[in-house]
């Protein structure tokens, strides 16, 4: 099955309750809210934005957010927070990527070398990135409506 990522937006309090504490992310569905799969394109995509496997610069950092900082806990693997701001910081950064951009960005070795989920050296290359494209347009729109409506993220894999 593999390791699979996953978004949901809260509103800013409910947001604040579950970094507080005071609110346990495990009495949330995740399908009562807007949300978003995006298969195993998740660790892919932050490295592509970031060249590393985990944390990296805001506001790239925040597209697929695996930040230290703002982990919480819930399932098997954590989930990671973002406030508002820090979602429309993302979107604004990625709002004009194209995909000629992220093609020069794309290092399919050094991907396959660093050991990047889902990556193997028996794939082809331009199918993965089609593959991480997709997904990162996909997380685009998502995080487009998110800024818009002024909702933190969740992110988490399962």
């Amino acid at each position: 099955m593999g390791m699979i990522g996953c978004y949901f937006t809260i509103d800013n309090t409910l947001m604040q309750q579950v970094i507080e504490g005071e609110t346990s992310l495990n009495d949330l569905n995740p399908n009562d809210y807007p949300n978003l799969d995006i298969d195993k394109s998740w660790e892919g995509i932050h490295y592509l934005l970031c060249k590393d496997i985990s944390d990296g610069e805001p506001p790239l950092s925040y597209v697929v957010p695996l930040i230290t900082g703002q982990h919480l806990d819930y399932g098997s693997f954590g989930a990671f927070y973002l406030q508002a701001g820090q979602v429309a910081e993302a979107y604004q950064a990625i709002a004009e990527l194209d995909e000629a951009q992220l093609r020069l960005q794309f290092d399919f070795q050094k991907m396959i070398e660093e050991e990047i989920y889902p990556f193997s050296p028996d794939e082809d290359e331009n199918e993965l990135f089609a593959y991480i494209l997709q997904y990162f347009e996909e997380i685009r729109r998502f995080y487009s409506q998110a800024a818009a409506e002024g909702k933190g993220v969740i992110f988490y894999i399962f």
